[in-house]
């Protein structure tokens, strides 16, 4: 007998238990999902307070990032919240000497209950803890300005906004690039150690996908030749040559894949339905923007690149401030991009086109998932009517703007997303080369993993004959793009997940008066 099952027997005595699950059995393919699965079976809607679920730490766990928890840690808490077990009835038996306070973070990330789990200590077991090594690198914290929606700075869109770097109302800006928190930050990316700031990334490339930080390192690759970085992080002067601003989360759409974070129409929902209020009270009021947009406008003469997005960059106000700043300086030939549900051209008195036409170089990405009535489920308040109409008017009126389609891949939207960019081929509105994809990983229940096993298959098939088509009309590079959304989907079974996926579906549905069975009746028999 070893020493965990002579704790476990010991605990056994003086606690009624179930278990042990050993994390060790986490380890391979479907590994979480056992872990789920063994919660799930013992979940109870009611405990006795001496009733403990038993878990062994009986193998060293994964560790991306020094200042953040294990993997496998991060996983049991996750799947305890999501089950409704509570911290309190959960007791982990570990080596690992840092256990208590990794328990504590795991808690505070990914749980709402008031304690952590419990831990049980084994102080003469060896738990040697391993950080990995990676290419960490990313160019933007050097040469990228990034204000979220709630003032927040962060060192891109992509970044966990758990882990933000100040607030534009409470720092000046100059002060939070030179802070030793981004100090740190940029020393480590030099020294090949991943930040927990930008997992979102590093989560991508471990999947086998390219992600923003490859992107941004090939695209600003001449700041590496242009600065000397310093090995200690430090920078003696912050000039972003890339603006990334977004001091509103104004919003016409309610889609299913966002959050209150990036629409005011969500923040609102999630309120009535949910009681939070989050979004709602951490968004920047009218006179806050304004008097904040100052700071930002001084960086926006020396510009090379703005990436407009949301919220809905369209209805922005300040989107329009920074525009006619750059054309009253001059600046007009940089490069501009746009994420946009392109439903509206119309801001007050003010016609978008008339603006664009001042400027050189623009790139539309347009967010457009789906056609027809699953655009209109997906992306809630959607007018597909509108949408063709807007493109035309921009084909007319700015031919010389880039419009392109950046579509967001989950399991609602697969198969329309396939035939929207053979519909809109064929029909010669947009050349399939002028499409382009992401994946969505959050939230988790509308991942493609989450998909049974007959509706894989059957996607499968369909999108190998995509990737044919693609392939045959020379947009190779959206081929292999959607050769990563297959990858993906086979890459791991998350169907366990389904639950959650029925129980905000039918929630979602009946507040929005939608149904999923009507607007997507090929997934009728998963809700």
């Amino acid at each position: 007998m070893n020493v965990f099952d002579k704790i476990v027997n010991n605990l056994k005595q003086e606690y009624k238990t179930v278990g042990p699950f050993y994390l060790s059995d986490c380890v391979g393919p479907h590994g979480y999902k056992k872990l789920h699965e063994f919660l799930q079976s013992v979940y109870q809607t009611e405990f006795d307070n001496n009733f403990r679920i038993i878990i062994v730490q009986d193998c060293v766990d994964h560790y991306d990032y020094d200042d953040l928890p294990g993997q496998t840690l991060s996983e049991l808490q996750k799947s305890a919240s999501k089950i409704d077990i509570s911290n309190f009835f959960v007791l982990v038996i570990s080596g690992n000497k840092d256990l208590p306070n990794e328990l504590t973070q795991v808690q505070k990330l990914y749980s709402s209950d008031e304690c952590s789990m419990q831990a049980y200590v084994i102080e003469d077991i060896e738990y040697d803890k391993i950080i990995n090594q990676y290419d960490a690198f990313c160019v933007l914290p050097w040469t990228h300005l990034y204000v979220g929606t709630d003032g927040n700075f962060l060192p891109c869109c992509q970044s966990d906004h758990q882990f933000p770097l100040g607030n534009i109302q409470d720092h000046d800006i100059d002060e939070v690039y030179k802070s030793d928190r981004l100090k740190t930050l940029r020393r480590k990316m030099l020294s090949n150690q991943r930040v927990k700031e930008c997992a979102s990334c590093y989560r991508r490339e471990d999947l086998g996908l390219q992600s923003s930080r490859i992107k941004h390192n090939l695209r600003w690759h001449s700041v590496l030749s242009r600065h000397f970085l310093d090995p200690s992080g430090s920078i003696t002067s912050f000039e972003p040559r890339y603006l990334d601003i977004r001091l509103n989360n104004i919003c016409n759409l309610k889609c299913r894949m966002c959050s209150g974070y990036f629409s005011s129409a969500i923040a609102q929902e999630e309120s009535e339905l949910f009681g939070s209020r989050l979004s709602l009270d951490s968004s920047l009021n009218g006179r806050q923007r304004k008097q904040n947009l100052e700071k930002i406008l001084a960086y926006v003469p020396h510009a090379e690149q703005i990436y407009f997005a949301g919220g809905e960059p369209l209805l922005s106000g300040e989107h329009y401030d920074i525009l006619k700043k750059l054309i009253d300086c001059g600046n007009t030939d940089l490069e501009i991009n746009y994420n946009t549900n392109f439903t509206t051209l119309q801001y007050r008195d003010i016609n978008v086109l008339d603006l664009w036409k001042q400027f050189s170089n623009i790139t539309i990405g347009a967010s457009l998932d789906a056609q027809g009535p699953v655009a209109k489920y997906v992306r809630h308040g959607t007018s597909w009517h509108i949408i063709e109409t807007n493109l035309d008017l921009l084909t007319r009126h700015c031919p010389h703007v880039k419009f392109t389609v950046t579509s967001s891949v989950g399991l609602l939207n697969v198969q329309s997303l396939v035939e929207l960019q053979r519909s809109w081929h064929t029909q010669h509105k947009l050349d399939i080369s002028k499409f382009s994809l992401n994946l969505i990983f959050e939230p988790a229940h509308l991942t493609l993993t989450v998909l049974p096993e007959q509706h894989k298959q059957r996607l499968d098939i369909m999108l190998k004959n995509h990737i044919a088509w693609c392939i045959q009309n020379g947009a190779n590079r959206l081929a292999e793009q959607w050769q990563n959304v297959l990858t993906y989907m086979w890459s791991n079974d998350s169907s366990h997940q389904l639950g959650e996926f029925r129980r905000l579906t039918r929630l979602m549905d009946h507040h929005r008066g939608e149904d999923l069975t009507k607007s997507i009746p090929e997934l009728q028999d998963i809700l």
